[in-house]
Order: structure tokens, then sequence, then C-alpha cells
């Protein structure tokens, strides 16, 4: 995971980091393939019980996040940016600013204290 931190022309320090989710739920439907295309004479194996060898949870994630995004952080808000672009972590910090004007704001979760 890179991590970078910048001022934007107001005096804030943002943090930005790239994330990676590795329990995502990348599936938007219930099948893969619609039963019209499978043919005539094919049947749907998927009827039954889930033929996963694993069984765990998969995190939703918004359409278009299902491959990472970038995270801007500061104490004025959050930034989220998809796809992460290449070449991120070693761009001058006028482009890291480019990309952060590009990003859409985020929803801040706010913890208890006792979290």
């Amino acid at each position: 995971m890179g991590h970078r931190s910048f001022i934007d022309a107001d005096g804030v320090v943002w943090q930005v980091w790239d994330v990676h989710p590795q329990l995502a739920e990348r599936r938007r439907g219930a099948r893969r393939v619609p039963p019209s295309r499978l043919g005539p004479d094919r049947r749907d194996n998927r009827t039954g019980v889930d033929r996963r060898r694993r069984m765990e949870v998969r995190v939703p994630v918004r359409h278009g996040y299902e491959q990472g995004w970038l995270t801007f952080d500061s104490v004025v808000g959050s930034k989220r940016l998809a796809p992460i672009p290449d070449g991120w972590d070693s761009l001058p910090e006028d482009s890291l600013l480019d990309l952060w004007r590009r990003g859409e704001e985020a929803a801040r979760i706010r913890r208890r204290l006792i979290e």
C-alpha cells in the first residue's frame, strides 16, 4: 500500500493511500449467465448447493470500486477516486492535487469513544 501526503491551496494536509479490497463482492446479480444463453439441452448446475469451496462473507462495494480506489483523508473531509491511476504514488504534487480534485466526497464514519 502506497502512502503520500500533500497540502491543498487552503493549507489543509491530506493523506492519500490506495485501497485494494480483498473480500469485495464483485458479482452484481444472482447469475453469471441468463438461462436463455445456456442452450436448450444444457442444464444449469448452479441451482443447488453453493459450489464455492470456502464460505466467506463478501463485502459489497460501490460499482466501479471493485478493483480498488485512492482514499484522500484530512481533518476537513474525505474523498475517494476509482480506479487507482497507475504510478499515482510517484506523481508530482500538482498531479496529485488534480487527482484529489477529481475524487468524490466520501461519508465519514463517526465512531463512538468506546470503539
